[in-house]
């Protein structure tokens, strides 16, 4: 107890940030600050972890095998095409066309027909045709076809009659002026009088517009006690031969609606389930190959259903015949051999031995619909992007799911009830979804605590975490805790080694009702508010530690080793590391004349917007600061911590400190208040990349973290040597080598420094080689030309062609001179005072 007791003590604040993590994750999670989030997680589910039920892509025959219950017929893209070539337009005549494809379903065996269509208005044409015939006599009134809206009732009778049971949708419509607001778009009365069943179709959608989940009943503001079963219910009523006495009952206590032999799982406490969608739209194909289409449910054109022996269209081929009694295709009657006519009425299944049970409608529940793009009644479902391409669903087939669903009892288990939404349910915050997150948050903040690494390192423990319970939970809704590992070996083994477990690495489908949804987007925000909390409540505390030990010691150490001390956790102490890094060097031109005509006030505050601008872009590309040696900068770059592409960056910093020079210049001369020779400062870049040792040097009573070796000596002498040249970045040749893919460069000389023997390459940085201006690349090259003939002792065509660069070069203001005009007046003078034979063109500098 007094260890349990010390471990509080000690960690009261972090744990105090837990509690509140805890507390404000549950908070936005019952506020719904994650729902969007969460139904993408839903969705991804459905498209990519668990995939299709049935149809072609579905993984396993499980589902394929227990076949569907439902049959979709749809006004599709053929059927448009077929009936625009014979003159039928939308909508489509009730007494020719519906009436005709609700005789021949009902003939072929249907159960229950259902249309997702309203009838809600009287039948256009047939209104049109009375209108326009008022004045006729009776007799020719006798001869007028009769009511689309009367025959397609008389249809309905005969279906029902022959045990089909007919279901038409209703809408409530709400009116705000209306008293009452709601009330129920029924369909017209003759249709009515028929005595057809009805389901409401009003649409569930959640907060981004997708359908998932499906009313059980919808009631009217003034009559909460009537229920009025929507299209999918009311299909599963007649299909199940529940009593119209019964009505859906709900068990609050188990979240479940009750209705006959049926137990329909509540998402929450609503009178919505959520929709176990068996995959994406029956119809839909990839564009662009050969595939076939989904077919998650059997699916048939409006063209095929209505293509008997009577009725003809230009593919006239009577395909519904075969599944007609006492109907013998016209195609298979012009077969004049008469063995031949036999067997294939014997593979068709028609003629004497003709048996209903072979038609694809018997017993089965068909929904009518629409699919063709013009009349726009498609939903976006968690099947939306399947295999990465959109793909709307036709409103026909959520019926079909939801009804799919209840028929096979394949609800989806929700951890809690409910996962999003929750303020719906007028209930208090889930005790379930409380101790969930409230137990990966703890197991967070323990990783973060005791693991005694790094805060990075312990993200990336707790990440993993995340990842873990990710996994575990699409695995849960595929009924599969080792998903992810499975997925994840197929996806990295080669595929001979996969070939050899493809069993035991295959995730089967989730059998009937054993799929769980849990919260995926709440726990891992969880988990993140946990170790951010704690991550900025232990940089704080770093800092104010940091704080101390700079207001302690910061007269004695750098600010930049003490902070290197304290990530370290070590003294400072003497001694270097040798790696390759880049030496940085530069200083003011003239910078003695400046002291002269500024007096001390104005010559520190030039100083200091000078050296500050310059620091800035240093440290932008990472630079290290050495020290400042009055105008002098001395930096490096690649310690005390590594940097990528250290030589590009360093010569960034040079090309970059030249523009912010210029901009400066520009600043001083709109403030009137400087001489003249400000408006023209300019300053002298050296650049070196090579080994070197950096680290703390000095004595052991005050060190400084600084650089030492030959590559700083260099490029300490390359900047002076600039002067002698009249150019201002002057760079060594390992840096030239690691950067002449990126910045054009002129080769301006041999080089033998005092102090070294053996000479060096040298050469002015120009600018990145995108931003190469035309002049400067002919610079570039007649300057070559003119070193050619220099290094040939050529001295005469030598003088020519620097004579022709000297015009080219920039003489901006304070330049005395240019590369140009140094090497011109070497040739002058080798010209008179040639060089010995054993001249090897190096050019001996006898001073810094």
């Amino acid at each position: 107890m007094n260890k349990i007791k010390l471990f509080f003590l000690a960690h009261k604040v972090d744990i105090s940030l837990t509690a509140a993590s805890i507390l404000f994750t549950c908070l936005f999670h019952w506020l719904g600050v994650f729902d969007f989030l969460e139904l993408k997680t839903y969705d991804y589910r459905f498209h990519s972890v668990r995939g299709p039920l049935t149809g072609w892509r579905a993984s396993d025959s499980s589902f394929i095998k227990r076949g569907t219950d439902v049959v979709l017929v749809d006004v599709d893209d053929e059927t448009w095409r077929q009936f625009s070539e014979i003159n039928i337009t939308w909508p489509y005549s009730r007494g020719d066309i519906w009436a005709k494809a609700i005789e021949n379903i009902s003939n072929a065996g249907a159960k229950v027909i259902a249309f997702d269509i309203q009838f809600d208005s009287p039948d256009t044409r047939s209104e049109y045709l009375r209108g326009y015939t008022e004045n006729l006599s009776e007799e020719s009134k006798q001869s007028l076809p009769g009511h689309g809206d009367v025959l397609l009732a008389e249809s309905i009778v005969k279906a029902q009659a022959n045990g089909t049971r007919i279901i038409m949708n209703s809408k409530i419509v709400r009116e705000p002026t209306r008293i009452p607001p709601e009330y129920l778009a029924m369909p017209v009365k003759n249709i009515m009088e028929a005595k057809p069943s009805t389901g409401i179709i009003n649409d569930m959608m959640d907060v981004d517009g997708f359908s998932r989940e499906y009313s059980i009943a919808g009631y009217l503001e003034h009559d909460r006690g009537t229920a009025y079963l929507t299209l999918g219910m009311k299909c599963v009523k007649e299909y199940l031969g529940i009593p119209d006495s019964l009505s859906p009952q709900m068990d609050y206590k188990n979240l479940i609606w009750r209705y006959g032999p049926l137990n329909i799982k509540a998402n929450g406490n609503t009178n919505n389930f959520l929709v176990n969608y068996y995959g994406p739209p029956s119809g839909y194909k990839l564009p662009g190959n050969t595939y076939p289409a989904w077919q998650t449910y059997p699916r048939y054109s409006l063209a095929q259903i209505l293509d008997s022996r009577d009725f003809h269209l230009e593919d006239d081929s009577d395909w519904m015949s075969q599944f007609l009694p006492n109907q013998i295709p016209e195609w298979i009657l012009d077969i004049e051999d008469q063995n031949e006519r036999n067997n294939m009425m014997e593979v068709m299944g028609v003629g004497s031995d003709y048996s209903i049970e072979n038609s694809p409608f018997y017993n089965k529940i068909v929904i009518i619909g629409v699919s063709v793009e013009v009349l726009h009644d498609v939903k976006s479902t968690p099947f939306y992007n399947y295999l990465g391409k959109t793909q709307l669903t036709p409103g026909m087939e959520t019926h079909a799911n939801a009804i799919q669903t209840i028929l096979d009892g394949n609800y989806l288990s929700v951890f809690g009830g409910r996962a999003t939404n929750l303020l719906i349910d007028n209930r208090f915050y889930p005790a379930t979804h409380f101790l969930l997150i409230s137990f990966l948050c703890i197991i967070a903040f323990l990783l973060f605590t005791k693991l005694n690494i790094h805060p990075v390192f312990a993200g990336i423990v707790i990440f993993l975490e995340g990842i873990i319970y990710v996994g575990l939970a699409f695995g849960f809704f595929a009924n599969d805790i080792f998903w992810m590992f499975k997925s994840l070996f197929s996806f990295i083994l080669p595929e001979f080694i996969h070939s050899l477990y493809y069993d035991s690495l295959q995730v089967s489908l989730p059998a009937v009702g054993k799929s769980y949804v849990m919260p995926i987007v709440a726990p891992l925000a969880g988990i993140t508010f946990t170790y951010a909390s704690n991550v900025i409540f232990q940089f704080l505390h770093e800092q104010k530690d940091k704080k101390f030990l700079k207001e302690t010691f910061g007269t004695y150490i750098s600010p930049d080793l003490i902070d290197k001390m304290y990530e370290e956790k070590q003294a400072p102490k003497l001694g270097g590391v040798k790696d390759h890094h880049t030496a940085f060097f530069s200083d003011i031109q003239s910078f003695s004349t400046f002291s002269e005509l500024l007096d001390p006030e104005k010559m520190v505050r030039l100083m200091n917007e000078y050296l500050t601008e310059m620091t800035d872009v240093l440290l932008k590309y990472e630079g290290t600061l050495d020290k400042y040696i009055g105008d002098a900068i001395v930096a490096f770059y690649g310690a005390p911590a590594p940097v990528k592409n250290q030589e590009v960056k360093a010569c960034a910093t040079a090309l970059e400190m030249g523009e912010k020079l210029e901009d400066l210049r520009s600043k001083w001369k709109k403030e009137g208040n400087w001489p003249d020779i400000v408006f023209s400062m300019q300053h002298r870049i050296g650049l070196n990349s090579g080994p070197m040792v950096t680290g703390n040097m000095g004595s052991q009573m005050r060190m400084n973290y600084t650089m030492m070796g030959d590559t700083v000596n260099l490029a300490a002498r390359l900047e002076p040597a600039a002067k002698q040249y009249g150019v201002y970045i002057f760079v060594g040749e390992n840096t030239y080598t690691a950067t002449k893919d990126i910045y054009a460069y002129r080769f301006i000389d041999f080089l033998s420094v005092k102090g070294k023997n053996v000479p060096v390459r040298a050469y002015e940085l120009i600018s990145k080689i995108s931003s190469l201006k035309s002049n400067e690349i002919k610079l570039i090259s007649d300057f070559e030309k003119g070193l050619d003939y220099y290094f040939k002792k050529d001295w005469k065509k030598a003088i020519e062609v620097f004579k022709q660069t000297t015009k080219q070069e920039n003489n901006f203001t304070g330049r005395n001179t240019n590369p140009s005009i140094v090497f011109l007046d070497r040739c002058n003078y080798f010209l008179d005072n040639p060089p010995l034979d054993n001249w090897d063109g190096v050019w001996r500098m006898i001073t810094k």
